[in-house]
């Protein structure tokens, strides 16, 4: 007689795990070779795609930052040229330069500005 409440056990065939097909199993061990060599492979790639950009940036920023220095120097030579312009187009200076090495004089009185009052 049966106990009540037992679940009566499953024949021990179906505990034991089947056995695979060998082709299945090889086809698997490949599958899972391949997949790993082309997750390293794509992985190698992007890190040599990564490395040249960040080499490539940080020579975008050295040539950047010449430049900026290049426009720095260029300004201040600039500025400099300009101020030795205006000394030299100074009035003072044109003036007793015509005086001393030219032998001009200055005229004693203002010209005066003659207007034409004919319309024609």
């Amino acid at each position: 007689m049966a106990a009540r409440g037992i679940i009566p056990e499953p024949p021990i065939d179906e505990l034991l795990p089947t056995k695979e097909p060998t082709a299945l199993v090889k086809q698997r061990r490949l599958l899972n070779r391949w997949s790993i060599f082309a997750l390293v492979f794509v992985s190698a790639i992007f890190t040599v795609l990564y490395v040249s950009n960040v080499i490539g940036v940080k020579k975008l920023l050295v040539e950047t930052d010449a430049l900026k220095r290049s426009i720095d120097s260029l300004r201040t030579v600039n500025e400099s040229l300009r101020t030795e312009s205006y000394r030299l187009q100074s009035a003072e200076r044109i003036t007793r330069i015509a005086q001393n090495k030219l032998g001009l004089i200055p005229p004693p009185k203002a010209p005066t500005v003659l207007e034409d009052t004919e319309q024609k």
